[in-house]
C-alpha cells in the first residue's frame, strides 16, 4: 500500500451528493490480501489500484467492494472524486461534474460509454426492465441517447403482426409475446392528409413458394398490396414507399438490398400524416428565443408563439414535475389527431426511462382547456424538423424476438414452403425510418417499417472437389527438423524470382 500519511497530505474531498445509505456489515476484497485490510463502513473512494477501490477510515486504509471483477473496466469521471461507476446508464441527476445515477442506494457516475458523444457507436443500453414497459415506449427507452428521436410504434406493430401471420412454433411465440393478438385499427387513406398502407414485394422467381393462404391473409386482413417483382433494383419498392408516405420518405432501400439473390420478400408498413392545426400559429409571431439544452448550455431556437388562446383545441397541465401542452389538428373525414408535448422540469432522460401509458392517461384526466381560462393561455413552442432511423433489428432482439432473425431457428412455415425445398426463410434485417416537420401551419410526419425476408440453404448436398493450395502472395517459411521440430531457418518471401530473368535457362537446348 501507498504511504498513508504522505497520500493524505494531497487528498482533497470534493463536496458532491452524500451517499444515501451505509452498511456496517460488509465483505470486501481487501480482507483476502496479505497483509489484509478491513472493509470500509462507508463508500468514499480515495484511491484505485489493480486490487480495487480503497477508502480511508480512522486514518487506516480499508477496502470497498469485491474488487475489479464486480466492476466494468470502463472509466467514469466519478472515480476521481470518490464514487463508483454505475453499471447502468440511467441518469437521475446532473451537475457540473457529469451525469449521476443511484444504485443500491448509493450515488455512482455514468460510464464514458453511456454518452454517445464520446465516440462510442453503440452506447450501453439503459438498465430498464422492458418486460414491464409499454410497447409504445420500449424503443424510446432503448435508444434514450439524449438526441432527437422519432419512430412509429403503430407502424412497427403492423409490420410485426404481418410477420407473425407467417410464423410458427417459437418464432410465433416470441413475436406474440411482444405484440399479442391485438386487432389493429384500420384507417382509410385520405388524399394528401393521411395514409396507411401495407405491402409485400415478392421476387418473381420465388413467388410460387409463397403460400397462398399467407397472401390471402395479408390481402383480406391487412388490405396489403402483394406485388410480384423482378427485384432488378430498389426503384419500384422505393416509389411505393414514397407514394404511401405522401412523398415524405424517399429512397428508403438501396439497390444492393433488393438485388441480393438471397432476399426474396420485403414486408412493408408505411404511414404518414400531413395535417393543419385547428388553431394555427401566425408566422409574424415566430422569433428567436432561448432554449435550454440538456448539457446546461443554451441556444437560440425558432419559437412559435400564440397569445391569449381561448380554444377547446388547446389544453395544458402543469405541476412541480412537468409541463404539458396539447394541440388538436384538424379533422379529416372523421379522423382527428392531437399533439402532446411533455416537458419535465428536471431531467428528460430520466422521465423517458420511467414513462408509461398509465402516466399519460393520468395526464389526460388533469388537462385543462384554454377556453376555460379567464385570460386564455399563451403558447410558446419551437419549430422542429428531423428524421430518425431506429435500430429496429437490435431493439426487437432486446425485446425478445430472436428466432425470427436466426436462420437456424426461424420458423416461417406459414409464409412459404422453404423447408420443402431444403431452404430456410428468416428475417435478415428490420428497418424503421421516420421523418417529422413541425411548423406554424401543422404537423407533417411519416414512418416506414420494413422486414427483409431472406432464404438460406439448409441441407443441400455438397459436391466434392479437390482442394487447391495456391501460394501466390507474400509468405513466410520455416526450415525445421521433422522429428524434433527444431526450426533451423525461417523467413519471408515478398518477391520471388522473375520468370523474365529465368525463362532462358528453361528453353529447349539444340
Amino acid at each position: 500500500m501507498k504511504n498513508l500519511s504522505l497520500f493524505l497530505l494531497g487528498l482533497v474531498f470534493i463536496n458532491i451528493p452524500t451517499c444515501l445509505s451505509q452498511n456496517n456489515d460488509k465483505q470486501c476484497f481487501s480482507q483476502k490480501l496479505k497483509p489484509s485490510y478491513p472493509c470500509c463502513k462507508g463508500d468514499k473512494i480515495v484511491y484505485v489500484d489493480k486490487d480495487g477501490y480503497w477508502g480511508v477510515e480512522n486514518n487506516k486504509w480499508c477496502g470497498i467492494g469485491n474488487g475489479p471483477s464486480e466492476e466494468s473496466d470502463e472509466s467514469c469521471f466519478s472515480v476521481a472524486i470518490g464514487y463508483k461507476c454505475c453499471k447502468s446508464c440511467k441518469v437521475v441527476y446532473t451537475d457540473k461534474d457529469g451525469d449521476w445515477g443511484v444504485e443500491n442506494g448509493k450515488w455512482c457516475g455514468m460510464k464514458d460509454s453511456c454518452n454517445p458523444s464520446n465516440g462510442v457507436e453503440d452506447p450501453v443500453q439503459n438498465d430498464i426492465d422492458l418486460s414491464n414497459t409499454d410497447f409504445e415506449f420500449s424503443f424510446l427507452k432503448m435508444e434514450n441517447y439524449k438526441k432527437n428521436m422519432l419512430y412509429s410504434p403503430f407502424s412497427i406493430k403492423y409490420g410485426l403482426n404481418m410477420l407473425q401471420e407467417g410464423a410458427a412454433e417459437n418464432t410465433y411465440a416470441e413475436i406474440n409475446k411482444v405484440v399479442g393478438n391485438e386487432e389493429l385499427t384500420k384507417y382509410t387513406s385520405i388524399d394528401k392528409n393521411l395514409s396507411l398502407a401495407n405491402g409485400l414485394y415478392i421476387r418473381d422467381t420465388y413467388y410460387e413458394h409463397v403460400k397462398t393462404e399467407y397472401i390471402k391473409i395479408l390481402k383480406e386482413k391487412y388490405e396489403a398490396e402483394v406485388v410480384e417483382d423482378e427485384f432488378k433494383d430498389a426503384q419500384n419498392v422505393n416509389k411505393w414507399i414514397e407514394d404511401k408516405t405522401l412523398g415524405i420518405i424517399k429512397d428508403m432501400l438501396k439497390d444492393d438490398v433488393v438485388q441480393n439473390r438471397g432476399n426474396v420478400m420485403i414486408l412493408i408498413n408505411a404511414l404518414a400524416i400531413d395535417m393543419e392545426w385547428m388553431t394555427q400559429f401566425s408566422c409574424e409571431n415566430t422569433y428567436g428565443e432561448t432554449f435550454y439544452l440538456d448539457n446546461g448550455e443554451d441556444m437560440k431556437a425558432t419559437m412559435m408563439f400564440k397569445k391569449g388562446v381561448f380554444s377547446d383545441s388547446v389544453a395544458y397541465y402543469k405541476n412541480d414535475d412537468i409541463t404539458v401542452l396539447t394541440m388538436d389538428l384538424k379533422e379529416y373525414n372523421g379522423v382527428q389527431f392531437e399533439f402532446m408535448a411533455i416537458m419535465p422540469n428536471e431531467n428528460l432522460s430520466t422521465y423517458v426511462n420511467n414513462v408509461s401509458i398509465e402516466q399519460i392517461n393520468e395526464i389526460d384526466k388533469n388537462l385543462k382547456l384554454s377556453a376555460d381560462e379567464l385570460d386564455g393561455v399563451n403558447v410558446k413552442i419551437p419549430k422542429f424538423k428531423f428524421n430518425y432511423d431506429l435500430d429496429l433489428k437490435n431493439d426487437l432482439i432486446n425485446l425478445g424476438i430472436k428466432d425470427a432473425f436466426d436462420e437456424l431457428k426461424a420458423d416461417f412455415s406459414k409464409m412459404s414452403d422453404a423447408k420443402e425445398i431444403d431452404e430456410v426463410l428468416f428475417v435478415s434485417d428490420a428497418l424503421h425510418k421516420a421523418d417529422i416537420e413541425f411548423t406554424e401551419k401543422g404537423a407533417k410526419a411519416a414512418a416506414v417499417t420494413v422486414f427483409i425476408m431472406t432464404r438460406a440453404t439448409s441441407m443441400m448436398p455438397k459436391e466434392t472437389h479437390p482442394v487447391d493450395i495456391v501460394i501466390n502472395k507474400p509468405f513466410m517459411f520455416i526450415i525445421r527438423d521433422k522429428n524434433t521440430k527444431d526450426i533451423w531457418f525461417t523467413g519471408t518471401v515478398y518477391e520471388p524470382n522473375s520468370w523474365e530473368k529465368d525463362k532462358a535457362s528453361y528453353s529447349p537446348s539444340h
